[in-house]
């Protein structure tokens, strides 16, 4: 066993959201040293490394300035205690001098270092992210025997390197993922497995989409149930089970006609954002691969954060590809558009250009036009959503009254008042632009009432009556003692002494005057 010595580490404490780095000193030896002495480990613990080291750099990010980065992650930069616990080597203290030298060696910066970067002191978060998967590919195939993963843990493990390798933005959010893939991982590792054919669980998951679908759309029968003798003592039993259960799983599909893994996948990220388990039923789909391959591409976007490609196929063509399917089985998933149509319009206000923006029209005014929200919607929060986007993208092409024609149906369903507080001013921004100067004052008057503690919308109120020269100045100034009334604090801000001094308010008690 290598000789453990006190090494000058950083440890992290959260609270209320924020990270604090405090310097201390662990027993222990390089991470380096000790995958040198040649020990095989068990996969969870390499599961835990890497858990660990993803959450002390998520840690070491948030208690520094935005553009912080760690330096240089590499083996031995990690220190591993006597209890088996990680810790990141303080590269700033002189005490480490014997690790900070190895680390320097030409011949290790080659393997944790991108090719361009070895001879260069600079670093950024994106290096952190490229030495944590070089790490994590270091341990596995030192530490590990060679078919220790799972097909599904294999896909888990290379889904985080490639976002370890891609990633340079969001940093944060990739290493947050990594520590719910980790523990998604090793949930499965500890969940019992009983001796269940993979007929029997694909049956379940048949059942679970039969029944979402049902709630869905209210179209599919869920089919009869038949008790199957399942003893092992009974191999004529066990025949007869194999039997009944290719015919059930056949008559299943074919009542669906939809495929289950495809469709599983949707409801994971539509129902419970669960992108873990949604890519996991997309990888496993095999009827529709091309199609599933499409919304794996828009699913890995969404759990990203901004538009991915994989292999060969970017996001866009993949949304593209998928309308176009959806516009052929328009009847055939009428009852639940929803399911299908929201991840891509989630992916389409992803990225800020014209194309996405006119995606994004094509697929709210489709989902619109066909209520997609029926049957999910409770309380008018997705048809809201549905509604905000669109109207975005009619904005932001320069289509205002249709994004006016959604806003006024927006503010009949929103409940949080700070966007209303948004919608309204919008709405009194394109309608003034159009000269509908009445609708103006419409929406102005409504919007005080609807929300009177709005310090904002009292100030566009009040600024509307000012300017205009053709009101009257009683009824200017009886604006104004409506507004401090209704909110005190307004003739103390800033924005409102502007305004007093622009159109020379006068308050003197009780009496205001506005105006010579």
């Amino acid at each position: 066993m290598e000789e453990r010595r006190d090494y000058a580490v950083l440890r992290f404490v959260d609270q209320n959201g924020w990270s604090y780095m405090v310097n201390d000193y662990a027993k222990g030896c390089s991470l380096m040293e000790y995958i040198k002495q040649g020990i095989r480990v068990e996969k969870e613990t390499v599961f835990e490394w890497i858990r660990q080291l993803s959450k002390q750099l998520e840690q070491y990010y948030r208690c520094g300035n935005e553009d912080a980065a760690y330096g240089y992650v590499n083996p031995y930069a990690v220190i591993i205690t006597g209890d088996g616990m990680l810790c990141l080597l303080d590269i700033n203290e002189p005490e480490n001098e014997e690790l900070l030298k190895q680390m320097k060696k030409k011949k290790l910066r080659m393997l944790f270092v991108r090719k361009e970067r070895v001879l260069s002191q600079k670093t950024e978060r994106s290096d952190d992210l490229y030495g944590l998967a070089k790490i994590m590919e270091f341990t596995a195939e030192k530490c590990l025997d060679p078919k220790a993963f799972t097909r599904k843990e294999e896909r888990v493990w290379k889904r985080m390197l490639g976002k370890c390798y891609s990633s340079g933005k969001n940093a944060i959010k990739v290493l947050k993922n990594m520590q719910k893939e980790i523990g998604f991982l090793e949930r499965e590792m500890e969940r019992p497995r009983d001796n269940v054919s993979a007929k029997k669980i694909l049956l379940a998951i048949l059942a679970v989409c039969i029944m979402s679908a049902a709630i869905i759309g209210g179209t599919v029968k869920k089919p009869e149930t038949k008790a199957i003798a399942a003893d092992q003592d009974q191999p004529e039993a066990g025949v007869q089970e194999g039997v009944k259960e290719k015919k059930e799983t056949k008559e299943v599909v074919e009542q669906n006609g939809d495929s289950p893994y495809l469709e599983m996948g949707l409801i994971y990220y539509v129902a419970w954002e669960d992108y873990v388990n949604s890519l996991d039923s997309l990888d496993k789909e095999m009827q529709e691969t091309e199609f599933s391959d499409a919304y794996r591409v828009v699913i890995a976007s969404l759990e990203e954060g901004s538009i991915q490609q994989e292999d060969g196929l970017n996001a866009e063509d993949a949304v593209k590809k998928i309308l176009d399917e959806l516009e052929k089985r328009a009847e055939k998933i009428q009852m639940k558009v929803y399911l299908y149509q929201y991840p891509l319009l989630k992916v389409s206000v992803l990225e800020e250009s014209e194309k996405w923006h006119r995606l994004t029209k094509r697929i709210g005014e489709e989902m619109i036009r066909r209520q997609a929200w029926y049957r999910w919607d409770t309380n008018g929060e997705k048809e809201c959503e549905v509604r905000k986007y669109l109207a975005e993208s009619y904005f932001k092409l320069g289509e205002n009254l249709k994004a006016a024609e959604q806003y006024e149906q927006i503010r009949k369903l929103e409940s949080n008042e700070e966007e209303l507080e948004e919608i309204y001013e919008k709405l009194q921004l394109i309608y003034e632009e159009a000269q509908e100067y009445e609708k103006v004052w419409e929406i102005s008057r409504e919007a005080v009432e609807v929300l009177p503690d709005s310090e904002r919308l009292w100030m566009n109120y009040l600024e509307r009556y000012c300017e205009n020269p053709e009101m009257e100045r009683e009824l200017c100034a009886e604006a104004v003692k409506k507004a401090i009334q209704a909110v005190p604090e307004l003739a103390e801000s800033e924005a409102f002494k502007q305004l007093q001094g622009k159109y020379k308010i006068v308050i003197d008690g009780e009496n205001i005057r506005v105006g010579e």
